[in-house]
């Protein structure tokens, strides 16, 4: 929890951020500003980007001004899901950070992780190689999500027609469907791309296993990655 970092006491809005509000929250509460203050209480995450504050929860973020302590605005969380361009490359390396599985009560590694030979293979000229496609997950003009498949001899690969895959969000943007939406929408691109399975390697303790499940996915393997996690391999046919 970092409410901490907002002075609820401070906390207000202008008649229009308060008609912008209910409007865009479908909400009666007759104090604004006393509703946006207990959301803020119970917010999932809250981050601070540029001058503004943004606190995410069950799927609403609420803008905060945070020098003026002023709530701008609030909605829902929309994500527009579309082809990866060649300039949403740059953002690679942070989903691929993301990506990593940190299991509960383990501190994050850094970031310099990613560097790693065979972590960094996910990424290295990405858009040189057969298989290589991707989609991203777009919030007000910023990328928040990504997946992307690449045929390499890396964790997941079954043979040199399967492309592997990966798929990351920033985190105060799961839980909402948006990885739903990211990975329906590079089954589609790699089905128009003649592909006709997909894997991808996810360590036996993720509870994302679930997720890919969920979408198809089958494990065929257990293996061991370089650091001795314990790997499923999972395929998902795509015809």
């Amino acid at each position: 929890m970092q409410n901490s970092i907002i002075d609820l006491d401070k906390l207000h809005t202008t008649e229009l951020g308060e008609v912008r509000i209910k409007r865009n929250l479908s909400i009666q509460a007759d104090d604004v500003v006393l509703w946006c203050k207990e959301f803020v209480k119970q917010a999932d995450i809250i981050i601070g980007q540029g001058k503004n504050l943004y606190a995410y929860k069950n799927g609403v973020v609420i803008t905060i001004n945070a020098k003026s302590n002023t709530i701008i605005t609030a909605h829902p969380i929309n994500a527009k899901v579309r082809l990866m361009r060649t300039s949403d490359y740059l953002c690679l390396p942070e989903f691929l950070y993301q990506a990593i599985f940190i299991p509960e009560g383990v501190e994050p590694p850094y970031r310099s992780m990613v560097n790693h030979p065979q972590i960094f293979v996910y990424i290295k000229d990405f858009g040189t190689r057969p298989g290589d496609l991707g989609v991203v997950a777009e919030s007000k003009g910023r990328v928040i999500g990504a997946a992307w498949t690449r045929i390499i001899h890396a964790y997941g690969h079954i043979n040199d027609e399967t492309p592997e895959l990966a798929i990351s969000l920033l985190p105060e943007f799961r839980g909402y469907g948006i990885g739903t939406k990211l990975m329906k929408k590079l089954f589609g691109v790699l089905r128009a791309n003649g592909y006709v399975q997909t894997s991808l390697s996810v360590q036996k303790d993720n509870p994302a296993i679930e997720f890919y499940k969920r979408l198809g996915y089958r494990i065929v393997e257990e293996k061991l990655d370089h650091e001795g996690n314990e790997d499923f391999i999972m395929i998902k046919k795509l015809k």
